[in-house]
């Protein structure tokens, strides 16, 4: 689930019984992540999250996101 989300997996340790798996992931991909990893796990697991650094978007997400953004400006001219 956090490579589709363009995360990069860094590592799993085992842990308490339990496996830590540390990820870079984009915040804007994080967006809902609790209630989607609770139900992936019948509501087992759980995620923290810590600002690591700013990187740049990928073009193709770039344009996904100025699209987006004509798109909801070009609708509250017209409302």
């Amino acid at each position: 689930d956090l490579t589709q989300r363009r995360g990069k997996v860094l590592g799993m340790e085992p842990r308490d019984g339990r496996t830590v798996i540390r990820a870079l992931v984009p915040e804007a991909e994080l967006y809902k992540y609790a209630a989607a990893l609770r139900a992936r796990t019948q509501g087992r697991a759980y995620h923290t999250r810590a600002f690591s650094s700013y990187e740049q978007v990928p073009d193709q997400e770039a344009q996904r996101i100025i699209s987006q953004r004509k798109q909801e400006k070009e609708e509250m001219q017209h409302a």
